[in-house]
């Protein structure tokens, strides 16, 4: 709870300095990119397409413990992303960025199923903190999801 409380306060922090204008619409607009684009390389090339989009100390908050650097996000997520009967699937729902440019974070929703189609068997939220890197492109710096409540 208290890394939730975190993530929810960072989130804050970062929407709080928010660039509305033209300027800020396309930053926004190529965040959310990036997450479509994250999402779909996770996809197509699993845990290769996950680690992609991370920055070398990215950090995955899960249960228990925050897993810190690509190296331990593998170790994390190879099994679950290496699954061929089920998917990890997402979409970013809303983006903001900061009047810099350089930070934002995205916020959406996520489902893990069966790859061939079917109801979900989990649902939940996420939030992704990303970093603008010198080569232009967005990386996630932290990412953590929730589950909704069981049925």
């Amino acid at each position: 709870m208290k890394v939730l409380w975190c993530v929810a306060v960072a989130a804050v922090l970062v929407g709080s300095a928010c660039n509305r204008s033209d300027d800020g619409r396309a930053a926004r607009a190529a965040v959310m990119g990036a997450d479509a684009a994250f999402a779909q390389a996770t996809k197509e090339r699993g845990v290769e397409g996950w680690l992609e989009y991370f920055a070398d100390s990215g950090v995955q908050v899960t249960p228990g413990r925050n897993v810190v650097g690509k190296a331990a996000i593998r170790e994390r997520m190879a099994a679950q992303l290496g699954d061929t009967a089920h998917l990890l699937s997402w979409r970013p729902t809303s983006a903001e960025v900061s009047a810099g440019g350089d930070l934002g974070y995205t916020i959406g929703r996520w489902e893990w199923g069966p790859r061939s189609g079917g109801a979900p068997e989990r649902r939940g939220t996420y939030v992704t903190i990303w970093r603008k890197a010198a080569d232009g492109r967005w990386k996630v710096m932290l990412d953590v999801g929730n589950a909704d409540p069981a049925k």
